[in-house]
């Protein structure tokens, strides 16, 4: 990200729109979906178009967050769902004006089910992560105008991506840039820059403090879709699989498997040759000492 634009990213604050959302945390978590979140458009409707950069990075996000609280009913891991912040919104009378869609997003404290969207006066709180991954056409809009509207919402962390392109330069220059706001002030608020730190290995990602994780940019995998954003657990020092790394790995396990149940087989069919050689050998035994024997009565 330039510096011009960074200071604009910094400074940006959107102007309060309609009646705000009304608190409720600490209620139970809805594990059905609200009247409003029934009634209002799902991204499903418009279907924006990505470019297969854009649509990896989103997927591995997706995909790598959801399985790191698979087992937690009160974590949401979304992606590409409107998420609708202001009660006095009607898609009906301001279609021009969709809430943001975040490419992917983590709410805690809510429930963990199927949604049509995000409903924050409905869940009681807004999303605690979002990632948003720009391309070409929305690096404006994703550095001028989302931050505003997420902090009007009160996200507290967001992080932006831009996987770059041959012909376009990324953010930061040419090639992937990657940057990490947390909400000061609280909802309402500004967003400042999370510091980048030095991992083991020589990575440089940003810290997230609300999911303990950090956002690396690494380059991609001998795959020619492997993407280049990378999630690094501090805790284990180790970065979170991707789907192509444990599609990787199950193939290797299933070759592997196959090699072991082929040796098994041979073994299998060793055990069995040796064993009738042996049978063979103790009937053998058996007719001469039978014939010796019979030879010493003779």
């Amino acid at each position: 990200m330039t510096e011009a634009m960074l200071d604009s990213f910094c400074s940006s604050r959107a102007p309060a729109v309609g009646v705000p959302p009304r608190a409720v945390n600490g209620a139970p978590l809805r594990w059905t979906p609200g009247p409003d979140e029934r009634r209002l458009p799902s991204c499903e409707d418009e279907p924006v178009p990505q470019n297969t950069r854009q649509a990896v990075a989103i997927k591995d996000g997706f995909s790598c967050l959801s399985r790191r609280w698979r087992e937690r009913p009160d974590v949401f891991v979304g992606a590409d769902q409107f998420l609708y912040w202001d009660p006095a919104y009607d898609p009906r009378t301001n279609p021009e004006n969709p809430p943001p869609a975040p490419d992917v997003y983590v709410a805690f404290d809510v429930a963990n089910r199927h949604r049509n969207s995000y409903v924050v006066w409905e869940e009681g709180k807004p999303p605690d992560f979002v990632l948003e991954v720009v391309s070409p056409s929305s690096r404006k809009r994703d550095a001028k105008e989302k931050p505003g509207v997420y902090a009007e919402i009160g996200v507290p962390e967001l992080f932006l991506y831009d996987p770059g392109d041959e012909d376009e330069p990324a953010l930061a220059g040419v090639g992937p840039a990657l940057s990490g706001f947390e909400l000061r002030g609280g909802r309402g608020g500004r967003y400042r820059p999370l510091p980048s730190e030095r991992l083991p290995g020589g990575v440089v990602g940003v810290r997230s403090k609300v999911l303990e994780l950090c956002l690396c940019v690494k380059r991609s995998g001998p795959k020619p879709l492997d993407g280049s954003l990378r999630w690094y657990d501090p805790a284990v020092g180790g970065f979170l699989p991707t789907d192509h790394q444990l599609e990787d790995a199950n193939h290797r396990l299933s070759n592997a498997n196959d090699r072991l149940a082929g040796e098994n087989h041979r073994l299998a069919d060793a055990k069995r040759e040796a064993e009738a050689r042996a049978n063979a050998s103790a009937a053998r035994v058996a007719e001469l000492e039978a014939l010796i024997e019979k030879m010493r009565r003779g």
